[in-house]
């Protein structure tokens, strides 16, 4: 619990919730409207995660007791989770974000044997840049959304991604 939101593990009673808020708060939401079935295809894959070994929570505003986002671990590798996040677009810039991840974060370094914390965002995507940096994220590395080769043949500049490293301070 912070001073503005709470981050509560996604149990079977807030699926419907999560499930809107991976359907308006990632980044590729805007996909959803213009591919067609793209959101019905990714759906049973949202639900297949909650099963799995990712620590998945909801983002609530502490006084609306209203789910505003989502805040996740991935742990395919135990050592090194990467997180993810969203926010629905009319929540954004209140710093809910930043508040979500120091929470969710100073929680996983209780535990010993994680090195540090990946933190994915991409080139052009300053709101998520600035977490990451704000929590100490040094860049570790850059990867192509897609492969150069499709990019190349699609003629146009694709943002990378951009992975921080946050460390134990």
């Amino acid at each position: 619990m912070g001073e503005s939101v709470i981050i509560k593990s996604v149990t079977e009673k807030e699926i419907d919730d999560y499930l809107y808020i991976k359907r308006f708060a990632t980044m590729i939401a805007p996909e959803f409207d213009r591919l067609d079935g793209f959101w019905e295809y990714m759906k049973p894959s949202y639900i297949e995660d909650l099963r799995g070994s990712d620590i998945i929570c909801l983002i609530y505003n502490i006084k609306s007791n209203k789910a505003i986002g989502y805040i996740s671990f991935e742990m395919k590798d135990w050592n090194h989770p990467k997180v993810g996040i969203g926010i629905l677009e009319e929540e954004r810039k209140r710093g809910y974000a930043s508040e979500a991840a120091v929470l969710l974060i100073n929680k996983a370094f209780e535990d010993e044997e994680i090195e540090y914390i990946e933190w994915m965002t991409t080139e052009g995507n300053e709101a998520s840049n600035r977490i990451a940096q704000k929590l100490g994220g040094k860049i570790i590395g850059k990867e192509p959304i897609i492969p150069e080769d499709v990019m190349e043949r699609r003629g146009e500049k694709i943002p990378c991604y951009v992975v921080y490293g946050i460390y134990r301070k």
